[in-house]
């Protein structure tokens, strides 16, 4: 197949089930945000009325992590690097505990409407504004990512001018109020495994290929931090990822405490674990599959420009009218369940953490219409975003993940400052953030320029494990690169991003806070330090705990 002379597109079939995928979600979304019903209030509005089962709320949860980003961005890496990447579930397990166990006891308990509420509790107000602002910045960029990517999508299969599907899925999805895509996304994914299974040859076809072709990864547990991926930069990279995912991203936390209880707020961080695993294993499933179908074919082309997971699933279904239709319909529903979400955090920490303060006395359905307004305000301001994400050279995952770790990992440490150390104080809040951010920019901006973040591929015939005698040099290969000085320094995998960058905050807030006078037990508001340290120290008799700040009892 000559992949210049192979131009997949839509068809009459493909372009009804799209739009009617598409046109039913809009509607209910319209229906659940203009309607007025169950919408009367910010809490309505915002927090479903704190009366949300377990069960919507984790899948709530999935469907905001399983967005277009991952469906597009993990067959590719595959694709590319091979299973190291499958190494990230592992960090799932810890990634999701913590959460569960510390994360949320503490802020339900407080019976927040805004993550950033704790930090002024726990400090100032100024912090609280402060970690409002860099999660505005966060998702900001991070939506851009999310509108792009489906816009691009319809853009390779339909031919619509690039910049046309960019507002057009921004304008839907500002209006996007609902879950959706999720049942989807995996069963249209199991339809593309099953086809490339068989055009390939059988499993034990698609096997031998992805084997001789150098794409299963052993473990790697070379602890070297420069190195893009390992098992150590996977698997405890990861933990803090998800920690800064499921433990304080306002989008999640929101979803916590819209829930009925504690108790089911835990299990709904409990019950997201499997569908991960899933997701991420029919994602990993794909890529290999990808890998042996185009065994022998150049799609350079493709592979740079983040168009070979498109291309692959419109080629697996072209067959079976209605299916490319329903998986572009899947993209927009995952992103639009990601992107919808976080127009929601975005209202919801601008209303409660930077409007209701200053105009206190601001009437309950004023409130409401602003809310909405201010969702559909960032729709529009992300839409901005959407026009630069395609100027980045590297992947969309490992953008993303850069993205999360950069801004997310900072804001982890701030919370983790708050939460397990009595003695930080607001100085030191403030400065651990401020020299959290600037390492993180510091870093990522210097791999950026200096392109070092990641191996650099020459993809040339992917069957150099396949045959000797094979004239053509085949297989994706990576060119390493020692760097040296500071080169070193940018070089730092991504995936270590979140825990270095929350490191140093900490570190540095504990620093300034004891030069600056720590605070002592009466200076901390009760129910806002998770007793860690007292957990730690067990073995301490109790007055030297007491002296150490370190019994600090929470809301019950």
């Amino acid at each position: 197949m000559d992949p210049s002379h192979h131009k997949l597109s839509f068809t009459v079939a493909d372009y009804a089930i799209f739009a009617v995928l598409l046109g039913a979600s809009l509607a209910i979304g319209l229906y659940h945000a203009l309607s007025g019903g169950r919408q009367r209030t910010t809490q309505e509005f915002l927090l479903a009325d704190r009366n949300m089962g377990c069960l919507p709320v984790s899948l709530s949860l999935i469907a905001s992590f399983q967005s277009a980003v991952a469906i597009i961005g993990i067959p590719a890496e595959i694709y590319t690097h091979g299973t190291q990447y499958w190494f990230i579930g592992c960090g799932y397990i810890l990634g999701l505990l913590v959460p569960a166990h510390v994360f949320i006891p503490v802020l339900y308990r407080l019976k927040l409407s805004s993550a950033y509420e704790y930090l002024e509790l726990r400090f100032s107000k100024t912090v609280r504004i402060c970690g409002t602002l860099t999660f505005i910045f966060q998702t900001v960029v991070y939506m851009g990512l999310c509108i792009y990517l489906p816009a691009f999508a319809l853009n390779a299969v339909t031919g619509f001018k690039l910049w046309g599907t960019v507002l057009v899925t921004g304008l839907v999805c500002t209006l996007y109020t609902t879950l959706g895509g999720l049942k989807a996304v995996i069963w249209t994914d199991v339809a593309v495994i099953a086809v490339g299974v068989y055009q390939t040859g059988g499993p034990s076809e698609v096997w031998r290929k992805v084997w001789e072709g150098g794409r299963i990864s052993g473990l790697d547990l070379n602890p070297d931090p420069t190195e893009r991926h390992t098992f150590w930069t996977l698997a405890l990279g990861g933990v803090f990822l998800m920690w800064s995912l499921y433990g304080v991203n306002q989008s999640q936390v929101q979803r916590y405490l819209s829930s009925r209880t504690e108790r089911e707020a835990i299990r709904s961080c409990y019950m997201v674990f499997p569908s991960l695993q899933l997701a991420l294993a029919l994602s990993c499933v794909m890529g290999l599959i990808m890998f042996a179908r185009y065994c022998g074919e150049d799609h350079s082309d493709r592979l740079a420009s983040n168009k070979m997971v498109i291309y692959f699933v419109m080629d697996m279904l072209q067959g079976l009218p209605g299916l490319p239709g329903l998986f572009v319909a899947c993209l927009f529903s995952a992103a639009l369940s990601t992107i919808s979400s976080a127009f929601n955090s975005l209202a919801t920490v601008t209303m409660e953490d930077l409007i209701k303060p200053q105009f206190p006395s601001m009437s309950e359905r004023r409130a409401t219409l602003l809310s909405k307004a201010l969702a559909a305000f960032y729709g529009l301001l992300c839409l901005a975003m959407a026009y630069v994400t395609h100027l980045m050279g590297d992947s969309v995952l490992q953008v993303a993940l850069k993205i999360f770790g950069m801004v997310g990992g900072p804001i982890l440490g701030l919370f983790c400052l708050g939460m397990f150390f009595p003695w930080a104080n607001s100085i030191g809040a403030l400065a651990g953030l401020a020299g959290g951010l600037s390492l993180s920019f510091w870093v990522g901006i210097g791999s950026i320029v200096t392109r070092t973040s990641g191996p650099r591929t020459l993809v040339s015939d992917c069957r150099s494990g396949l045959s000797l005698t094979n004239a053509t040099i085949s297989s994706v290969t990576t060119v390493a690169l020692r760097p040296s000085g500071l080169q070193r320094f940018y070089s730092l995998s991504y995936m270590w991003y979140s825990g270095f960058t929350c490191f140093c905050v900490v570190v540095i807030g504990l620093t300034v806070s004891f030069i600056t006078g720590a605070f002592r037990k009466q200076d901390v508001a009760p129910g806002t330090v998770f007793p860690l340290l007292g957990k730690l120290l067990f073995f301490l008799p109790e007055h030297i705990k007491q002296k150490l700040c370190c019994v600090t009892p929470m809301v019950s």
